[in-house]
């Protein structure tokens, strides 16, 4: 098994995500085989910020999906 992605501590998705769905996508692809494939991570790569909306595979979720601090 691959270590983790050296992005997952501090990757602001799952800290604001609200769904249990997250696990999955953190297994899948912070913890698991499908890292070389997230979006995420090959946008911090090449020194850009990902949209806090933006999934590894992608996909954008509304804005309703995440806590908000107000």
């Amino acid at each position: 098994m691959s270590d983790d992605c050296k992005y997952l501590e501090y990757c602001p998705i799952w800290e604001n995500l609200e769904s249990n769905l997250k696990y999955m996508w953190i297994k899948s692809y912070c913890q698991g085989i499908k890292q070389s494939e997230c979006v995420r991570k090959a946008i911090a790569d090449a020194g850009d910020k990902a949209p806090l909306e933006l999934l590894p595979d992608g996909t954008l979720l509304p804005k309703s999906a995440f806590s908000s601090d107000d």
